[in-house]
């Protein structure tokens, strides 16, 4: 559907308990904000920014944009056994223009869906490009977080027990979430091959299929080419922040950077913001307190590791609007398996992982 063809977006045919779940998460950003503005001595911040070294940033902007190409890479490793035999560029395209869309669009997996519609390109096999970008950012966040338990068991600071104990225990969930969902996609394929008889209902049957081929895909997203990709990006991204915090002089220790960007990630996860704004700032500021780095600071980093994470989104734009693609449009229909889009994202803003 090119731009022409794209009707309109029908606010009304939206259901109502989805745009209940907007409104909540626009309600929450808004609170959390409002709350921050409230807390922050604005006088601190705008003196962190007249002493921002602009270089630092910048390659952090530029780090951050050049992790997206080993992205695409495992994304294209990863799709390949689905069937999809595209050329790296259009990974790398739908790739930024997924994250343009992760920025304007209300859920945080906005862009996730914009990348499957384009890497599915109407070939009649969406459920096995959403499967793709399901496992490309699955297998981004289980780095993530191995990186955080890993970082939290070896860091030399003499931290507050909640925070250790904060990593390991989002990792043991992590670990029992993907066992129960392997045991779900086995348990779903022996049951289907028992009763191959009973008439199947369309969303069953795509939960199905999608579940009977997850396991060969992740086999395949935990191989050691895609693995290390995913390390080379969760390293990446924890650098970018890094780079931030050289361009404030944050007083904030190298190791810790290393707990402080997984554990900020994954708190944008929980769906109670809009592309976690709030989330991210207060996250920031919480788990930069034990430290002893005043508000101010810690928002202005997290500030301009929003804008880093914007700037280099901003190529997607350029690529959306000239490139030779059509433009989609996301339908409360374009559904990941069973229900819609907003199921919690697998990975950093989305970027993330």
């Amino acid at each position: 559907m090119t731009a022409a063809e794209t009707p309109p977006t029908d606010e009304s045919s939206t259901p109502p308990a989805r745009r209940g779940g907007k409104l909540l998460r626009a309600g929450g950003s808004a609170a959390l904000l409002s709350f921050i503005a409230w807390k922050t001595d604005w006088a601190q911040v705008a003196h962190a920014f007249a002493r921002l070294d602009i270089i630092p940033w910048l390659l952090g902007v530029f780090l951050y944009a050049a992790t997206q190409v080993l992205s695409s890479i495992r994304w294209q490793i990863i799709a390949g056994p689905l069937g999809f035999r595209r050329p790296l560029r259009h990974y790398i395209s739908f790739y930024f223009i997924g994250m343009f869309f992760n920025l304007v669009l209300p859920t945080s997996v906005g862009g996730d869906v914009v990348r499957a519609l384009y890497l599915d390109g109407r070939s009649g096999r969406r459920l096995d490009a959403f499967l793709s970008v399901f496992v490309d950012r699955l297998s981004g966040l289980l780095v993530l977080i191995a990186m955080a338990c890993v970082a939290a068991a070896l860091c030399p600071l003499d931290l507050p027990q909640w925070i250790p104990w904060s990593v390991w225990s989002i990792g043991l969930c992590a670990a029992l979430g993907l066992a129960g969902l392997l045991m779900l996609a086995a348990r779903r394929v022996r049951a289907g091959s028992r009763q191959p008889s009973l008439p199947r209902r369309p969303r069953k049957d795509r939960l199905d299929r999608f579940l009977a081929q997850l396991p060969t895909v992740l086999a395949m997203a935990l191989r050691p080419v895609p693995l290390t990709l995913s390390l080379c990006v969760q390293v990446a991204n924890v650098a970018l922040v890094w780079l931030v915090g050289l361009a404030l002089d944050a007083p904030v220790p190298a190791a810790y950077y290393w707990i402080l960007v997984p554990l900020v990630t994954l708190m944008t996860l929980v769906p109670i913001s809009l592309n976690g704004m709030g989330v991210r700032e207060g996250g920031t500021v919480l788990l930069l307190a034990p430290l002893g780095v005043p508000a101010a600071t810690a928002l202005s980093l997290s500030f301009l590791w929003f804008a880093a994470f914007t700037a280099a989104s901003l190529f997607g734009v350029v690529l959306y609007l000239f490139g030779r693609f059509p433009r989609f449009e996301v339908r409360g229909d374009d559904e990941v398996v069973g229900n819609h889009p907003d199921q919690g994202r697998s990975g950093q803003p989305a970027a993330a992982a």
